[in-house]
């Protein structure tokens, strides 16, 4: 019975600390993103949040991956893979240019 408790008690124990860790890898991510160096009537603005990825309030996915280094999403037909590096993200995907995002 007691081994059953201590059981329970540690199962417990590391499903709330991946719970704990999961959020905090989230808020690395959630915020409002923006292009580093660029003009401002071409600079590109996205958000993350929790139901989904956003540019210009409007919802581009509910669907997307997020693991604490890569971010990944589709839009349309088009793949958009960002790397998380020194609290930026770095456009991989499409690769017409590589883009810095830092968080606003």
């Amino acid at each position: 019975m007691v081994i059953a408790l201590v059981a329970i008690g540690i199962s417990v124990f590391k499903f709330e600390t991946a719970i704990d860790q999961r959020q905090q890898l989230m808020q690395q991510a959630i915020g409002v993103w923006k292009e580093r160096d660029v003009a401002p009537y071409k600079v590109e603005i996205f958000e993350v949040r929790r139901q989904g990825i956003y540019r210009q309030g409007r919802l581009l996915t509910s669907n997307y991956f997020w693991d604490g280094v890569q971010l990944r999403y589709n839009f349309g037909q088009q793949l958009y893979i960002y790397l998380y590096e020194d609290g930026a993200f770095i456009r991989q995907q499409p690769t017409h240019y590589f883009a810095t995002f830092d968080r606003q």
